[in-house]
């Protein structure tokens, strides 16, 4: 038994102007990089990871997570976390999407798995010590017909 659609779409379904898009880009890239990325039961790659400083061995002289061992009395819950967060004490948080250490790198390989609205993509992180924040730059191109340079910076505060 075949059931007939009546609707005749057509592609785009809705056709946004860049002003529209660029908003909408922007709520998507905020939303990736408020979620943690081990936490979407859907796509446990979801996500940025950038964990809560406040518990976690981080010097704000150095910005950059001290690597230091969490013990815990439970030998499987030591493993555990030692495989989940040993990668983030590897990483530098000031530097751009260039160099393979850094979690600008790790936002930039998000960002192309899940915007594909935007190409050409470059990621760029700040500590600043004085507000006690990650200042995110992200820049690239709109991948449209216009071709438009998107930009767009983010604060995340850190305490």
């Amino acid at each position: 038994m075949f059931i007939r659609n009546p609707l005749q779409l057509r592609y785009p379904i809705v056709d946004l102007d860049n002003s529209q898009l660029k908003a909408s880009i922007d709520a998507f890239l905020q939303l990736l990089i408020a979620s943690n990325k081990y936490d979407s039961i859907a796509d446990q790659e979801f996500g940025f990871c950038l964990e809560d400083f406040r518990f976690e061995g981080f010097s704000t002289e150095k910005a950059k997570f001290l690597d230091r061992s969490t013990m815990v009395l439970d030998a499987d819950e030591n493993t555990e976390l030692a495989e989940i967060r040993t990668p983030l004490y590897l990483k530098r948080l000031v530097g751009n999407s260039k160099n393979a250490d850094t979690f600008a790198r790790e936002l930039k390989m998000s960002i192309e798995r899940y915007e594909r609205r935007l190409r050409e993509v470059q990621v760029n992180m700040d500590f600043q010590k004085n507000g006690s924040l990650i200042h995110i730059i992200v820049t690239g191109k709109i991948n449209n017909a216009t071709n438009a340079i998107y930009y767009n910076e983010f604060n995340v505060d850190v305490w």
